[in-house]
């Protein structure tokens, strides 16, 4: 089902992606109730959606809208209250905790506003983190790490620590890490959240390469004009959609 243009949807409603790739990600009304003491927040509410492999979809609302919740969800981070999620066809509730573990570290990419790198290691041992878990070889690893770094423009910061590098820069290690393992899905929590326009541009930019390469990508955003560049915008509200639209797939 091709998503309507820019207009409100029905309250129940369940964006889907293009039919042209095969399905990576289902939700069929999924919930997240957290409590607070004696009061019950309903994060995500009845939440249906689907993305295609290789789509670059955008979620935006304002905060507390249930956009970090979802990106949670996703990511295997955290569990529905009811609801079901397909990830690539396998309930993921069906899943050992071992491996949820795999998934996250092998097939799942994960970029954050505040990078998360370790502060006393340079930018080649952050990326080279992941390698070192999943026990991959040293010699394999140094060239992962090399390329990795290459291809977001740190060939010559590699031996820098995260203190000796601009947010720019932070963000462009932390998405070399995020790429080492290869994944075939990558969620970006507010990546140019910490950045001036420029730099952020720069980081979106780097984003749609990826997705031109085929990488599917589930990006949460505050920027309008950020979200604008991917294929479909979903907006949330009180844990539900409220609007999907166009993007423009980063068209200049």
């Amino acid at each position: 089902m091709s998503a309507a243009p820019a207009s409100p949807v029905r309250e129940a409603t369940s964006p889907e992606a293009p039919s042209a790739a095969r399905e990576i990600i289902r939700l069929d009304d999924v919930t997240r109730v957290y409590r607070v003491g004696e009061t019950e927040v309903r994060a995500l509410d009845h939440v249906s959606m689907s993305v295609q492999r290789g789509e670059f979809v955008a979620l935006v609302g304002p905060s507390g809208s249930g956009k970090s919740s979802l990106l949670q969800v996703l990511g295997c981070l955290d569990s529905p209250t009811s609801g079901r999620y397909l990830l690539n066809g396998a309930a993921v509730e069906a899943l050992s905790p071992d491996r949820l573990a795999g998934i996250r570290q092998r097939e799942m990419g994960f970029v954050f506003q505040s990078y998360h790198l370790v502060p006393r290691m340079t930018a080649a041992r952050n990326v080279e983190l992941p390698l070192i878990l999943a026990g991959v070889d040293p010699a394999e690893r140094r060239q992962r790490v090399e390329a990795a770094l290459r291809s977001t423009g740190l060939a010559g910061r590699m031996k820098h620590r995260p203190d000796q590098m601009s947010g720019g820069e932070r963000q462009r290690v932390a998405i070399a890490r995020a790429m080492v393992m290869r994944p075939q899905l990558l969620l970006a929590d507010e990546p140019t959240g910490n950045l001036d326009s420029r730099t952020g541009d720069e980081i979106v930019t780097m984003l749609e390469a990826l997705h031109h390469d085929g990488l599917t990508i589930v990006l949460v955003t505050h920027d309008a004009r950020v979200a604008a560049r991917a294929e479909r915008v979903l907006t949330m509200r009180d844990g539900r959609f409220v609007d999907e639209r166009r993007g423009d797939g980063g068209r200049p």
